[in-house]
């Protein structure tokens, strides 16, 4: 897998959060939670010297699970910058956050380009329509 950049790594944080709810988002963000957290702990940020200086935020500083910051792009590039930079001098961590990546993130495709899934855990309990560029009305038959 090519090297995991920061950009792809929001887009694959933005794409579990606005796509993957319940369980699988759940999981999904533990799991960049449980990567973040191991980075954080051998970082040079102090968050008791600097509550703003640890890019996820501990507020609790019990480092338990990092919250990631999906709803504050700031904080949240600064965390996945962190992550990419960490991931490319230690290779058991960039390994871990290729197959997060491998997992919940979505390869870089061309422009405009649409490629349609349902996650091997959705439960589908009605008619699905995946596509793009819908032209006219859509029918299931009659009502």
């Amino acid at each position: 897998m090519d090297p995991v950049t920061a950009g792809a790594l929001i887009a694959a944080v933005n794409a579990v959060v606005s796509g993957a709810g319940g369980e699988a988002g759940r999981r999904a963000l533990e799991g960049l939670g449980a990567l973040s957290r191991r980075v954080l702990r051998r970082s040079p940020y102090d968050p008791a010297a600097d509550p703003g200086a640890d890019p996820a935020g501990d507020p609790a500083g019990d480092g338990g699970p990092v919250a990631i910051p999906y709803d504050d792009p700031e904080r949240l590039r600064r965390l996945a910058e962190l992550l990419v930079q960490q991931a490319r001098q230690d290779p058991e961590l960039g390994r871990d956050l290729a197959a997060w990546m491998s997992r919940y993130g979505t390869p870089a495709q061309e422009a405009g380009a649409v490629h349609n899934s349902i996650a091997s855990d959705a439960r589908i309990t009605g008619p699905v329509i995946q596509g793009r560029d819908f032209h006219g009305p859509i029918s299931f038959g009659p009502q």
